[in-house]
């Protein structure tokens, strides 16, 4: 596979994405928005696909989240995600939008790369509620987050290696400082499938609650009470907490998008894609 000029901007990805798709229907937002005071509730809104990111959901959690950080008015973002998954990790059925796979490809990186750094620069304390399974995307985004907590069927896993990846969105770094180096590398490496119970266990959730009554009953009183405290405090803390580990952020993201990129264009995955789109096209 040939490898495509890199993208200038995300408005080339953009007008790429229009001329290339198959169908460009009206689309509905794929994050759905809520205020609840002075903190702004994003969920994936995507539960045909179990809550997988496609280019669109990517394209809206960048633009919300781009919005938050200039919105005076938002002090905290609580990501979630709508029905009972968190994040299945990355639609791929959104390949047969394509008239050519390579035209989903094209853009992938510096998409991914757009995002990341969208969140990392985000200067609000970013809560991620985890009401579900989290795969993939979904558990190495979680944990670029602040605070993580999660609910009783809540279960992480990334199996990255099993579809011929690696390790993505800051993970090769983040996972070691959350889990330790054993742990880090039973997670990346062989995409062993992590509890809820044992999340916690090892500090990456700091509460299980049992259901969304029970988060709504506790959690959210202790949100709005974090909320209220002196803001400018906060932000300087939240700083002065990431101002070491930035650079090493933005070292594994550059060394991971290279990694991925040749990866994507190898057998392994390749395969994974293949076979993953003939079996959606069986159900049809």
């Amino acid at each position: 596979m040939a490898k495509l000029q890199d993208p200038t901007s995300m408005e080339d990805i953009r007008r790429r994405d229009r001329d290339s798709r198959i169908s460009n229907k009206t689309r509905k937002s794929e994050i759905l928005k809520e205020l609840r005071g002075n903190i702004l509730v994003l969920k994936i809104n995507r539960l045909a696909s179990r809550n997988a990111l496609n280019r669109n959901a990517v394209y809206d959690l960048i633009a919300a989240i781009g919005e938050a950080t200039h919105n005076k008015d938002v002090k905290m973002i609580l990501l979630t995600g709508c029905g009972d998954y968190f994040c299945s990790g990355t639609d791929l059925k959104q390949l047969q939008e394509y008239r050519d796979p390579e035209d989903y490809f094209y853009g992938a990186n510096y998409i991914l790369r757009s995002l990341i750094k969208t969140l990392i620069a985000c200067p609000k304390i970013i809560v991620c509620l985890i009401n579900g399974p989290c795969i993939g995307i979904g558990f190495t985004l979680a944990a670029l987050c602040d605070i993580c907590v999660c609910t009783k069927g809540a279960f992480f896993q990334t199996p990255f290696s099993q579809l011929g990846l690696c390790a993505e969105a800051c993970s090769s770094y983040t996972f070691s400082q959350h889990f330790g180096q054993s742990w880090a590398s039973k997670l990346l490496l062989f995409g062993e499938k992590l509890s809820a119970e044992k999340a916690e266990q090892l500090g990456f959730v700091t509460r299980i609650y049992e259901d969304l009554n029970d988060v709504e009953a506790r959690l959210w009183p202790k949100l709005q009470e974090y909320s209220q405290l002196p803001w400018e405090s906060v932000k300087i803390s939240k700083n002065l907490m990431r101002l070491n580990q930035r650079e090493q952020l933005f070292k594994a993201l550059e060394a991971e998008l290279k990694e991925i990129d040749r990866l994507r264009r190898g057998p392994v995955y390749q395969k994974a894609v293949a076979d993953f789109l003939q079996k959606s096209k069986s159900k049809l």
